[in-house]
């Protein structure tokens, strides 16, 4: 049956219809946010926000300060939590209409590229999980604006703007300096722009960037630059030699995350970008949405060939070419036709990963379903916690990842002080760095381990730190007749202390409590 065409032309050009449908897509994700399952990363992410600081070992801190916002809003709940992503891609969605209205002048591809962009995983994932993803996306989506509004008014003082929002989007995630080389690739390839080269406003843009990302530099001074060192020499220090087999699955996961009609529009705006060059001949909106896909999509395809590109790390680069793709499908004959089958085709594939998450505990392939069990799991450990304390023994509580950590402190009655794998002397990323509020020699530590997500852990690890170790309960998630997840709970008894701790007290002269 064919499509009415005459109806779809129309709707673009209906009063208010793209305010109504950015309106549409924010209340879905605040029903959303309301009712979807905590996720092990979003709950890593709130966890930084019950200690603010400068910034973080892992990320920079634009995200964890918007939950700050979000929880003192609407409590420490899953809804305070994801509404931060929420915000942002409202913010994100008024910038790209901005952004396409000020270089189209088209509302009917304002309208088809907003209903695109959100009908991706990637942004559907990013507009409702808090994670830095969220804020770069926005930011990056800022920057290329004012770069386009200063290109078009000559005003100069669009650069302190372009400046900002660089800025911003390296407090929200280190890979936003790779905006330094779009716009620089853009006044280098377009005759128009070079004369910015020989004006200040440039040059005093990258120092308002600076000033905006001051944070993330005082925490690295104050902690000895390890986490510029950890995302930079030490991912280069963990690449290996060529596999091929890492860019096949990034182009897999790209595929999935943006869904497959999608992918082949913005990937297809590449393509025909590339065979086209940066001469002269392309014009400046073209050249700029470009390049800013472009730019990361070049840098991590190459890491692919090297190391695992992880599938977040393109999410800034896939909007400014979804806007060129829909922009060239509805040039073409039947395009709005071929474009409302690919858009309904993405609908589908999102309301059928919606569904997983509410069937409760559904089993999927993997480590996928990794949401399930943990608040049951959470009772049984205040219970075991309480038990402890009334026979007047000291606990804490304690994961072998800061997953499982993160989860359990957010599951756990008032929200305590959890401890990951550094509490047997292991690596543990912002663990490492959140205060120790108490010494906890002595104390009785409640461990947490799960059969999923490299949840386990080998208990002869634990011997030197603990008299013993003892699981004391298991919590089983079941579906359909399977078991969803499997977590044991674990006594350990008379902790020898934090490795921390132990450190101070060697160093003041005080016994080595594991040498007692």
């Amino acid at each position: 049956m064919p499509l009415p065409d005459s109806r779809w032309q129309s709707l673009p050009d209906r009063t208010h219809s793209i305010a109504w449908l950015i309106a549409g897509f924010t209340v879905l994700r605040l029903l959303l946010a309301a009712t979807a399952p905590l996720l092990p990363q979003e709950a890593y992410y709130w966890s930084w926000s019950r200690h603010l600081d400068w910034s973080y070992f892992d990320h920079p801190p634009l995200a964890t300060y918007s939950m700050v916002l979000t929880t003192a809003l609407f409590g420490q709940s899953i809804f305070g939590i994801k509404s931060a992503a929420v915000l942002w891609a409202l913010g994100w969605n008024l910038l790209w209409v901005r952004l396409i209205l000020d270089m189209y002048g088209d509302r009917r591809l304002a309208f088809w590229s907003i209903a695109a962009l959100n009908l991706t995983f990637v942004y559907e994932a990013f507009g409702l999980g808090p994670t830095p993803d969220s804020p770069l996306i926005f930011a990056w989506t800022g920057a290329i604006w004012a770069v386009w509004r200063l290109s078009q008014s000559g005003d100069g003082r669009w650069w302190f703007a372009a400046g900002g929002f660089i800025g911003l989007s390296m407090l929200g995630k280190y890979s936003g300096v790779l905006l330094g080389p779009v716009v620089l690739l853009y006044l280098l390839t377009s005759p128009r722009q070079r004369h910015w080269f020989g004006k200040p406003q440039p040059y005093l843009a990258g120092g308002v960037a600076i000033a905006v990302f001051a944070p993330v530099l005082i925490w690295n001074a104050q902690h000895d630059w390890v986490s510029l060192a950890f995302q930079s020499s030490r991912r280069v220090g963990e690449m290996g030699g060529f596999k091929p087999r890492y860019f096949l699955m990034l182009v897999a996961t790209q595929f999935l995350l943006l869904t497959p009609y999608l992918f082949v529009v913005a990937i297809g705006a590449l393509i025909r970008g590339a065979r086209g060059g940066l001469g002269a001949s392309v014009d400046d909106r073209t050249r700029l949405l470009l390049l800013s896909g472009a730019v990361p999509i070049l840098v991590f395809t190459l890491v692919s060939f090297r190391s695992i590109a992880k599938i977040n790390w393109l999410a800034p680069a896939y909007w400014s070419l979804m806007i060129l793709g829909v922009q060239y499908v509805l040039t073409r004959e039947g395009g709005l036709r071929r474009l409302l089958r690919g858009l309904a085709s993405s609908a589908i594939l999102l309301l059928a990963a919606g569904l997983v998450f509410w069937i409760p505990n559904l089993p999927v392939p993997g480590d996928m379903n990794s949401w399930s069990g943990w608040q049951e799991a959470a009772t049984r450990v205040a219970k075991a916690e309480a038990s402890l304390r009334a026979e007047g023994r000291e606990t804490f509580v304690f994961g072998p990842n800061y997953k499982i950590s993160s989860l359990m402190r957010y599951y756990l009655p008032g929200q305590p002080r959890t401890y990951a794998h550094d509490i047997y002397g292991d690596k543990a990323l912002q663990f490492d760095y959140f205060p120790l509020d108490r010494d906890l020699r002595g104390a009785t530590g409640i461990l947490v381990v799960s059969d999923q997500d490299a949840g386990d852990l080998d208990l002869e690890r634990l011997k030197p730190w603990f008299d013993s170790v003892e699981r004391i309960d298991t919590v089983e998630a079941r579906a359909f007749g399977k078991v969803t997840r499997r977590v044991d709970i674990y006594r350990c008894t008379n902790y020898k202390g934090h490795p921390r701790h132990n450190r101070v007290r060697a160093a003041t002269g005080g016994p080595d409590p594991q040498t007692r």
